[in-house]
């Protein structure tokens, strides 16, 4: 079934990216169309939500109305919230590159970066296979001890992100720190639903394990579950020589989440001024795929207003191997899709033991969460 869209309002740039924040903390998706107008009025930016939203999204808008007009910096602090970047980070070589990069994209966005710990608690650990021995141990005492390590060590890591800012003469982009005990999905999870970032980067480690810090199914998880967008980033990926992302590619798997999910992805590369590939590969093409693909174009053409765009249709019996053809062809430098594409996803993070594809090891991931159909939390 088409999605039935409708204007709630169209507003300046900035007061449409705070209507549209608000109303996505309501849980009423949201994207703004004509991005690169700054005038109020037909010309302006406008808010556009599904049609099935309307009443709630009328509340928020009456609220928004009565409270927005009295202070510029209210807006703005209220954008740097929604704009800011989680970084899950454990002290592993691709946690530092994947820290290295947040930076970068935050320098684009204006956001801030969040560093996110969360580190082991001994005293949690069960012990019951060794009540033969007798143990005069403080598990208070040694969680303190991991905890001031931990901090000190997150401390010294923020300064040195910091001077790298200072020497690729950065502005704009704040650091900060917070080292939080428990088990790492469960808990990053419960981070990103409390400190509700606009962003969250993670490092991924390819293909090789790094004895028990086996980052890449925690990164897994998270993007599974998280409803906020997650980049994974590669630890073979040259964050230290980031250049901008020109080329990204939009796997559709022809699903309605789609629409919210290109919102999303133009709002994300417009700083960037990327041109978007949108891509579905399939066995043998059928006339309803092509159908579908018209439709996606005319919305993000003409609804959202992207004028650097490609869509196609690929036809390929695997299509990772499909995807990795176009990647080196068009020389693509992120790849997004939604939860949807689950098969992708979970190949990327279970490569062939004799297969080491492209995007698994090099290029990032851009995964957006994709609600059940009829959900509107």
């Amino acid at each position: 079934m088409k999605n039935e869209f409708i204007t709630l309002a169209t507003l300046t740039y900035m007061r449409a990216q705070l209507l549209s924040a608000r109303l996505e903390q309501k849980g009423i998706e949201s994207f703004m169309t004509n991005v690169n107008r700054i005038k109020e009025g037909p010309g302006g930016v406008q808010v556009i939500i599904n049609a099935d939203d309307l009443e709630r999204a009328m509340t928020v808008w009456e609220d928004f109305k009565s409270a927005y007009g009295k202070e510029k910096q209210e807006a703005i602090d209220f954008m740097r919230i929604a704009r800011r970047i989680l970084v899950p980070f454990d002290f592993t070589p691709h946690a530092e590159n994947a820290a290295i990069y947040a930076l970068q994209i935050a320098s684009k966005m204006k956001a801030d970066v969040q560093l996110l710990n969360v580190y082991f608690d001994p005293g949690i650990t069960p012990f019951a296979q060794l009540e033969s021995f007798t143990f005069t141990v403080s598990f208070d005492d040694i969680g303190r001890e991991v905890e001031q390590e931990t901090a000190d060590n997150l401390k010294a890591f923020s300064e040195k992100l910091k001077k790298v800012l200072k020497q690729r003469k950065i502005r704009g982009v704040n650091v900060f720190y917070d080292l939080v005990k428990g088990s790492a999905s469960p808990t990053i999870l419960a981070y990103i639903r409390e400190y509700k970032p606009g962003l969250v980067i993670m490092g991924t480690r390819g293909s090789e394990l790094e004895g028990l810090r086996s980052f890449g199914s925690v990164t897994a998880k998270v993007m599974k579950k998280a409803k906020t967008p997650v980049l994974a980033v590669p630890k073979d990926y040259p964050a230290g020589n980031f250049k901008s992302p020109e080329k990204v590619l939009y796997a559709t798997d022809l699903d309605q989440s789609d629409y919210w999910a290109l919102s999303k992805l133009a709002s994300f590369v417009k700083p960037f001024n990327s041109n978007i590939y949108c891509v579905h590969v399939s066995e043998e093409i059928e006339k309803h795929e092509e159908v579908y693909m018209h439709r996606m174009r005319e919305f993000v053409t003409k609804t959202l207003g992207v004028k650097k765009l490609e869509c196609g249709l690929l036809e390929c019996l695997d299509p990772q191997l499909g995807l990795e053809d176009f990647i080196k062809e068009k020389k693509i430098d992120i790849v997004a899709m939604t939860t949807r594409h689950h098969s992708l996803i979970s190949r990327f993070y279970t490569p062939s033991v004799t297969q080491k594809f492209l995007f698994q090891t090099t290029i990032p991931l851009l995964v957006f969460h994709a609600l059940p159909p009829g959900d509107k939390k």
